[in-house]
């Protein structure tokens, strides 16, 4: 139950954070990941029933969806930028990530993704069912959190949230996928299994990425491959929907 709760804290801006946790229950709340995406795929699919014109109805979704995570996945992938692509060594990269000011990179990052997720949204929300994809995307892209989790490894010498919750046991992973495609299936059948796909490939992309610039995964680098996940998820989604390049 504490773990549940953990992730729900780590995810949200919900005041449901138990006093007192163990750092194995930190580990294990990765697994419940997906779930908390359920819970924000759920909220957007709600406010997708309501009838506006679509335009106005995705920046709607787009201002939940920002402030049901606080904006703090929005922030690791800006730490990110900066640091990847501002920085020359390991460690400098590692110094400017921990800087709380956002460079050019960072802001850069931020803008785009969020251009991307209003486009994206407002095409997608053509669609009769859109709500399932919706629901869907957001427990996609945490349930690629928790394969870097289970994949990847801190830096040497992290102490951030990334040391933390990296290193998931196989059976936890195994189980939160399993769970994961479960839902998947029940909503769009084969179809969901190329959100799936979309979100691994950028938890993989993100993490080797991480591993070549900073010899590790921190909380920012899950934060990035959060974001980038759902993004990659509405691009396919609805790309599928106009060319059906990759019908399941």
């Amino acid at each position: 139950m504490k773990s549940f709760l953990i992730s729900f804290s780590t995810l949200t801006p919900l005041p449901v954070s138990p006093k007192e946790w163990k750092e194995s229950e930190v580990k294990t709340s990765v697994a419940f990941y997906p779930l908390v995406g359920a819970f924000l795929g759920g909220l957007l699919a709600l406010i997708s029933r309501i009838h506006l014109a679509h335009e106005l109805k995705a920046l709607l979704i787009l201002l939940t969806w920002v402030l049901g995570t606080a904006a703090f996945h929005l922030d690791g992938l800006a730490d990110c930028c900066d640091g990847f692509f501002g920085g020359k060594t390991p460690e400098d990269r590692r110094r400017i990530m921990k800087d709380s000011a956002t460079g050019a990179y960072g802001v850069t990052g931020i803008l785009l993704v969020l251009l991307f997720k209003y486009g994206l949204l407002s095409l997608l929300l053509s669609r009769s069912e859109d709500w399932k994809w919706l629901l869907l995307i957001p427990l996609a892209a945490r349930w690629a959190v928790t394969l870097s989790c289970a994949v990847f490894k801190a830096p040497p010498g992290d102490h951030g949230l990334g040391s933390q919750v990296v290193g998931l046991a196989p059976s936890w992973f195994a189980l939160s996928t399993l769970l994961s495609l479960a839902a998947g299936f029940a909503l769009l059948k084969l179809q969901a299994l190329e959100v799936f796909l979309a979100a691994g490939l950028c938890a993989l992309a993100v993490g080797f990425l991480s591993q070549s610039k900073i010899k590790g995964l921190t909380g920012d680098g899950l934060g990035a491959t959060l974001e980038l996940a759902e993004v990659a998820g509405l691009f396919l989604t609805v790309l599928n929907f106009h060319t059906g390049f990759l019908q399941l």
